[in-house]
Parts: C-alpha cells; sequence; structure tokens
C-alpha cells in the first residue's frame, strides 16, 4: 500500500484515463442501447405499414365484354401471378374472337359489293381525271352504240326478271290463231256465218291461248320487272296511291339513264356508286325470297315476289351534306333532322350518329304472294344487315293486272310497300370516300402508310 501512494502521486495520469475511459465506455453503452431500441422500434413500425399495405393490395382482373354478355367479367384479388397470367390469355383470346367476328361482319356486309371499275376511288390517278369517270359512267348506264348493257339492266338480270308479254305480240299471235281457226271451220272458200256453239268454241280457244302465253311467259321469268323500276328523271311505275308515309318520296335519287356529254367529278360518282350497291341490297332481297331448292331462282309462278313495280333510293348524308363546310348537317332545312329523312327509326340506328356505320334507306313496292308474305321477311332478315322500317299493303286487282299481262298464277297477291334500311360498315366504304366525302362528312384525311424501313430516301444525300 506504502509503495502504491507514492507510484500514484508519479503516475497520476494513468489512473485517470482509466477511469475516464471507463466512464466513456459505460455512458456510450447506455446511449447506444436507448439508439438500438428508438431504430428497432421505428424500422418495426416501417415494415408492419408495408405489410399492411401489401396485405390491402387489390387488383381488378378484366376481361373485355363479348355479344350476349350482360356485363365484364371482373375479378378483384391480391396481385396473384397465375392469376395475371391466366387473365393474360383468355383476354387475348377473347379480342383474337372478336376481331374475327369483325371480319366476318365486314365481309357479310360488304358481299360482292366493289367499284364498277378500277382505279377511280378514292381518287384517279394524275392524268386519268377524266377518263376514269366517262369510264364509270359508260360502265354504269351503258353504250347502247357499242352493244354494252348497262349496270341496272345486269341487277335485272341476276333475279331472272323480265317483262309481260307485249300486247302487240300477243294480238298478232291470237289474230293468227283466230284466222287458221275461221278457214278450217268454214272449209275452203266457205264464208258462212259460224254458229252460236262454234263462235263459243272460239271463244274458249282464243282464251286458253291467251293464257297460255301468259304460262309460258311466266315460265320464262322468276319475277316482272323491267327498267322501268328504277326511279329516273322521267318518273317512276308502280301506283301512285300508296299509303302515306310509304309512298313516293320528293327527291329520291335518281340513276344514271345516259352517260353525260362531260365527266362528272369524283364525288357524283361515288354517289351513283353507292346508289348502285343500296340497289343490290334490293335485288339481292328478292332473289333470297324467290330462290328455291339448291339456290336457284324459281319461275314466276312459284315465286315469293310476283312483280316487282318500283324502288325509290332515300339521299343519304353523305349526299346531303354540304360540300366542304365540314357541316354534315349544313344545308338542312330548318326545323328537319340531319339529313332531312334521316330520324331515329325502329332499328335505333341514325345515320350520322356514328363514325363506324352508315345508313341507307330505300322504298320498295312489289306485288308478293299473301300466303308467303313470311318468306319475304325472312329473305330481308338473311340480307346483309337490312331492316324493314315501314310497311303497308292493300288489294291487287288481279283482272286488270292480268290484261296488262301480267299473270299471278293461282295464289292470291297483294300489293306490299316495304321502307327498307342498310346498314353499311365503314371499315370497307370509307377507304373509298372521295376527298369531297371525307370533307362533308367532317372526316379527316387519311393518314398516309409509313414509307417501309429499308425504303430509299426521296432526296438522298449527295
Amino acid at each position: 500500500m506504502k509503495n502504491i501512494l507514492p507510484w500514484l502521486k508519479k503516475n497520476w495520469l494513468i489512473p485517470s484515463l482509466c477511469v475516464v475511459m471507463l466512464v466513456v465506455l459505460g455512458t456510450a453503452w447506455w446511449f447506444s442501447s436507448a439508439w438500438n431500441e428508438d431504430i428497432r422500434d421505428r424500422q418495426q413500425k416501417a415494415a408492419g405499414d408495408l405489410l399492411t399495405k401489401v396485405t390491402n393490395l387489390k387488383v381488378t382482373y378484366a376481361l373485355p365484354v363479348v355479344a350476349g354478355d350482360p356485363k365484364a367479367v371482373e375479378l378483384s384479388s391480391p396481385p396473384n401471378a397465375v392469376l395475371t397470367q391466366k387473365f393474360g390469355e383468355r383476354k387475348k383470346q377473347l379480342l383474337d374472337q372478336r376481331e374475327g367476328v369483325v371480319k366476318v361482319a365486314e365481309a357479310f356486309n360488304k358481299g360482292d359489293k366493289k367499284p364498277l371499275i378500277e382505279g377511280l376511288f378514292p381518287a384517279p390517278a394524275a392524268g386519268q381525271e377524266q377518263l376514269k369517270p366517262l369510264e364509270f359512267v359508260q360502265k354504269l348506264a351503258g353504250n347502247p352504240a357499242q352493244g354494252t348493257q348497262s349496270a341496272y339492266q345486269g341487277l335485272l338480270d341476276s333475279i331472272r326478271a323480265g317483262g309481260p308479254i307485249l300486247s302487240s305480240t300477243l294480238e298478232m299471235q291470237l289474230n293468227d290463231i283466230h284466222r287458221r281457226e275461221i278457214e278450217k271451220i268454214r272449209g275452203n272458200g266457205g264464208n258462212r256465218e259460224l254458229t252460236a256453239s262454234e263462235r263459243e268454241s272460239l271463244s274458249k280457244l282464243l282464251l286458253e291461248a291467251r293464257r297460255s302465253e301468259y304460262v309460258r311467259r311466266a315460265n320464262e321469268i322468276s319475277v316482272y320487272a323491267d327498267m322501268s323500276v328504277f326511279p329516273s328523271a322521267g318518273g317512276t311505275s308502280g301506283p301512285g296511291n300508296a299509303p302515306a308515309g310509304v309512298g313516293a318520296v320528293a327527291g329520291a335519287n335518281q340513276i344514271l339513264l345516259a352517260a353525260p356529254a362531260t365527266p362528272p367529278n369524283v364525288r357524283q360518282t361515288f354517289l351513283w356508286q353507292s346508289d348502285f350497291w343500296l340497289l343490290q341490297d334490293v335485288f339481292a332481297i328478292v332473289r333470297a325470297a324467290n330462290a328455291g331448292p339448291g339456290g336457284k331462282l324459281t319461275s314466276e309462278r312459284d315465286s315469293v315476289v310476283k312483280r316487282l313495280e318500283k324502288i325509290e333510293i332515300l339521299p343519304w348524308r353523305a349526299q346531303t351534306a354540304s360540300e366542304g363546310t365540314g357541316d354534315p348537317n349544313a344545308g338542312t332545312a330548318a326545323g328537319a333532322a340531319p339529313g332531312g329523312e334521316f330520324k331515329d327509326s325502329i332499328s335505333g340506328h341514325t345515320d350520322g350518329a356514328s363514325t363506324e356505320f352508315d345508313v341507307r334507306r330505300a322504298k320498295v313496292t312489289m306485288i308478293v304472294s299473301s300466303a308467303r308474305l313470311p318468306e319475304l321477311f325472312n329473305a330481308v332478315g338473311r340480307t346483309n344487315f337490312a331492316f324493314i322500317t315501314g310497311f303497308a299493303m292493300e288489294k291487287v286487282d288481279g283482272w286488270q293486272d292480268l290484261a296488262q299481262g301480267y299473270y299471278y298464277g293461282d295464289e292470291n297477291v297483294v300489293r306490299v310497300m316495304l321502307d327498307l334500311e342498310f346498314t353499311w360498315l365503314r371499315t370497307w366504304t370509307e377507304p373509298l370516300f372521295p376527298a369531297a366525302v371525307r370533307k362533308g362528312l367532317g372526316l379527316p384525311d387519311p393518314v398516309p402508310p409509313a414509307p417501309a424501313a429499308d425504303a430509299a430516301p426521296a432526296n438522298p444525300p449527295k
């Protein structure tokens, strides 16, 4: 002990430093313990918050709505790799199926409709601005000088249409029969009066001969119709006392009867082309109604549609839109619906209500077997996207029609007036719209196709 005290006095720094070191170590341990606990609490709280968020996190898996489904298929669930894969596969499958259905619908809607000539729509090539429209009107109206028939006559031929036997021809045939029978009854050189029974027999013979000619002509054709059924500036055939709302329409489109001397513009040729497509749809209905087993057209006596009397083509939005204004409703009469005739119909389609389709309308008057009207309605349902939006019916004076050569067989017939509506998808029509039609409908200019990646630049650097 005596030795320690002197040593401490001499070396007091060493014990002092030891004491300081012990104090520092203890203090550091105390503070570090407090800091670790605080850090641990904060980290635990942050980890807990993240766990809560992950636990409560949900995503909505959904499939696109398909036709016939009342609503979309949806499932709310935490993220799940299996669900993500399965929903992705099913969505792709449904979209592929929907695209396939759209293509089928477009093919059905388009049918065999195509421009009468190639290279005219949407615009002819440079240097053919006059040649192509002239070629079109020659094809549409025909050229008697060159012996080419009109495209309208081709529509009549497609349903094996024809007129009744000419009264002058029938009169000549009956006069010839009458002369031969008189000579046979009187004998050579005879000039006596015929007896009552002879006159009666001759009358029956002539009546049967007349009927035989009617039957023969009815067997040659499938439906009575000729160029007079089309709307033209010279008027239309058929009865003029159709019920209100179904009869003649003022301002109905006219067909092109003869090629004009000067070439029309591309917009006008497209409107004629569009009207021709509408007529194709109307004639397709008649053909479907009169098709027998195997799709072969029946003879007129066995046909559903006996006679096609009149077709009226209503204007459509691309025609009534003021060209160049960009306003589809410009030029419409005050208080009228856009497009004049285009009001809501029972189909729910309104022309101009969608950029996905256009609505075309026509009024058709025909004489039909009364007992087989359902077959006509079914034919409308099978033809394109067609709807009957108006219907009227009246009696037919069979004897009056027979006197004009129209023989309808043994069936009872009625005159039917149909308001028809057709919907055309723009997936196949819009690429053919001329610039003036696009502008009138307020459509943007088509986007030019992107150049190929390997295409040479227009102005290669020198």
